[in-house]
């Protein structure tokens, strides 16, 4: 499968049978008083076909709503998230499935966990592990980490915010990649406003430095990264 990462916190995954987008971030030009330095690498037209869309919160760096209802009219995309952020949205109620935390369902050709995240300026952040083709992927919204970290899942690549001020900082993410012990994580949220400055580079020589089997992959807007399971992998972590 691949991983192609859009910017911020967006992220397309690319399995065989299915698509899935989280969290599109195109029209957000500013987040309070801190202005967008890396504008968005793909346009609202440019997206593929898209099978589900994900939403880990309402604040428009992570919900951008224009994208959402662009697709699901499009093609007719389904859209999950909570009930509250899912009244916003102006698409057909076929495209509606309303989350919480703790649940699990197949849909469009994935299966997804709906896990916590600890965000306290959102009104319900939930954080999402994906599973297709035999291969998870925990994407953990804005969360930051709390001691009651100690997530019931294992996940082959991890999507982890680094940027400190409302998410994990580079030393919060560097523990949650201990306690989730995933082949590949990917940092996120970080340089796309001042407010969430950090070093992917930093972050990555910290995961090389401990004893961690984890391989850190730092993308630029737009790149893909392809995970292969293990040749002896049984499909299962």
């Amino acid at each position: 499968m691949h991983v192609r990462f859009l910017g911020h916190s967006s992220f397309l995954l690319e399995f065989n049978d299915s698509t899935v987008l989280i969290d599109p971030c195109v029209h957000c030009q500013s987040f309070g008083k801190h202005s967008r330095k890396i504008p968005s690498p793909i346009k609202m037209e440019d997206f593929p076909k898209v099978s589900l869309i994900l939403i880990t919160h309402e604040h428009e760096d992570h919900f951008d709503k224009k994208v959402i209802e662009y697709l699901a009219n499009r093609d007719g995309t389904c859209v999950a998230a909570h009930d509250s952020v899912l009244s916003e949205l102006n698409i057909p109620t076929r495209c509606k499935r309303a989350v919480t935390s703790d649940q699990q369902f197949h849909l469009r050709g994935v299966h997804v966990k709906v896990e916590v995240a600890h965000h306290p300026q959102a009104f319900y952040p939930m954080a999402y592990v994906v599973t297709g083709d035999g291969v998870s992927v925990y994407h953990a919204g804005d969360s930051d980490l709390i001691e009651e970290f100690s997530p019931d899942f294992t996940a082959h690549v991890a999507l982890l915010p680094i940027g400190g001020n409302i998410t994990m900082d580079i030393v919060d993410a560097v523990k949650a990649t201990k306690v989730l012990k995933p082949d590949v994580v990917i940092p996120m949220h970080y340089n796309t406003f001042d407010m969430c400055a950090a070093s992917p580079e930093e972050f990555a020589k910290k995961i090389e430095k401990s004893n961690l089997k984890t391989k850190p992959v730092i993308l630029s807007p737009n790149e893909k990264y392809e995970y292969n399971l293990p040749a002896l992998s049984n499909g299962s972590k």
